[in-house]
Formats: structure tokens, sequence, C-alpha cells
């Protein structure tokens, strides 16, 4: 027998967003869509989350920046992007990747009310009181957390042995001031993204310099696996001057043309559908299912 898990994923209170019960995979063009769920690990065992459950097999390999790991040992904090099927009255995940938005050498710390404040590549990562750290300068970090606006609010935060490259992992909207590409305030050196969309998730690799990565490889996407439709949690992005916005790190873009009525502080749940966002995007899904998962 094969002993599975749960990922009580509330993947941070995230509802699931599925086609309807027994046509949890749909059929398209190029292979069969799973569903995508993004957000933050708050919780492990047997929990029930809106009456759906993410179940895996212990030895489920997790993609993972820092090295080999399995689901079972995810812990909470962890934000993770999962390629989840159906599978009678439960979700069963064919895949899991950790996001880890940032990874590389603290250059500066600062603290506050608030928290401490990192400054890695340039990126300020904002660490919460109620996460116990002793991250002195010069320590390389992996950061699990969430991006808002240009910075990163931490989930956790692992201290690991200093690496040969740093990594940075989040939405392609900005160019710098020199009209180079950049994540959060981090400028990507090295490599020019080619065929890369405003909004595409981009994972860069390369060494960490002052405000900047030097880039030596690139890839787009946050899923290991195919999706449709897709729920995630996040901050969204301040609108560009044609009202494109993102909800950071999910890869789903929307437009608007009431920038005033996008709230950047406010963490979301919201739902899109092959890399759109919200509004109509999911018209093909099961109406009664996204009405259930409160995701209309």
């Amino acid at each position: 027998m094969v002993w599975r898990h749960t990922l009580s994923a509330l993947i941070a209170s995230s509802f699931l967003i599925a086609p309807a019960a027994g046509h949890a995979e749909e059929e398209r063009e190029g292979g069969i869509l799973g569903t995508g769920i993004v957000g933050t690990i708050t919780r492990l065992g047997s929990i029930i989350v809106n009456e759906q459950r993410i179940t895996f097999p212990d030895d489920l390999p997790v993609k993972n920046e820092l090295g080999p790991l399995t689901a079972a040992q995810l812990v909470p904090g962890d934000t993770v992007a999962v390629v989840a099927d159906l599978t009678g009255a439960n979700w069963e995940a064919q895949s899991i990747r950790r996001i880890l938005p940032i990874i590389g050498p603290v250059s500066e710390i600062s603290s506050d009310e608030t928290g401490r404040t990192f400054e890695i590549m340039g990126t300020a990562v904002h660490v919460p009181l109620s996460i116990a750290t002793t991250v002195k300068q010069g320590d390389w970090v992996a950061i699990s957390g969430l991006w808002q606006d240009e910075d990163v609010v931490a989930t956790r935060v692992e201290v690991v042995p200093p690496r040969q490259s740093a990594v940075i992992i989040g939405s392609n909207l900005s160019v710098g001031a020199s009209n180079v590409p950049q994540i959060g305030n981090t400028l990507i050196a090295g490599i020019i993204p080619q065929h890369v969309e405003s909004g595409d998730v981009i994972r860069v690799t390369g060494i960490p310099e002052a405000g900047s990565i030097r880039a030596t490889s690139l890839e787009t996407g946050i899923f290991d696996g195919k999706v449709g439709l897709v729920q995630a949690e996040g901050y969204l992005s301040p609108p560009t001057s044609k009202g494109l916005y993102t909800l950071l790190g999910s890869g789903m873009v929307a437009f608007t043309d009431q920038p005033d009525m996008i709230d950047e502080t406010a963490k979301v749940r919201l739902c899109g559908y092959e890399g759109k966002l919200g509004g109509d995007s999911t018209a093909d899904a099961s109406p009664e299912l996204l009405e259930k998962l409160g995701c209309q």
C-alpha cells in the first residue's frame, strides 16, 4: 500500500478551482491540462479546505532550487505551485514546485516595529516579527513568500550555505532606468529575455551583484506541468500605462481602464484560465463549481 499525506495546504486559505467532478482534467490540443494552485502552505496533515483536500505520495519529488526534496518534507510557510487532478472526492498532486522568490546574500538589514527588512541584490524582503530569524549581513538566505509591488513579503526564511549562483523568480513587468529588465528592484544583466510577455513569470539564475543578478540561465513559468484553471494568492501589480496588470508571481494578466480601482496593498485569491486573470477568463469552467468555490 502506498501511504499518502495530505497537503493541507490550506494553500493559504486558498479555494481550489477545478472542473466539475469527473472532469478534473480537460483535454486540449497538446495534452491534458491539470488545475494549478499557487500559494503558501499554512498547515500539514489531514485538513479539509472548503471540502477539498490535496493528497500526494510520500515520495513525490518536489522541484526545488535548493536540491532534492519530497512533498512530505514541505513545511508551513513554503510557497508552492501545485498541479492537481481531482480523484474521487479528493485532489491529488501530480507535481509540486517550491517557489523561492529570491535566493542570495543579504547585503543590508534594517528593523522597525513591523519586523526586519533584508536587501538582497537590490530587492527588499520584509520579514514579519512572527518569523523568528537570526540572519546576519552576509548570510545567504532562501526566501519563501509573495511579491508585493517591487518587494517580497516573506513567509519563511531559510539560511543556506553560500552558493555559486543566486536565484530570483517573479513577474516580468519592469524595465530599469538603463532599459535593463528587472524583477523587483533587481536588474537582470547578462541575458536579455526573448519571447517573454509582460506578466510572465521568469526564473533567473546567475551571479549576485550589487543591485543586480548577472544571469547565466533564464526560464519561464512556475508549474511543472500543463494547467488550464489556476487559483493563486498574492498581490496585484500596479497597472502599466496600457492598463495591464498581473497577480504577481502567478503568470496571469488582465487589463483595466480604471487603474485607480486596483488595490496593490491587499492580499487576494483570484482565479484565471490559460494565463488570463479573472473576469470572463473562467467562462469555460463549470459555473456551478465556480460559484460554489467563490471564484467569480
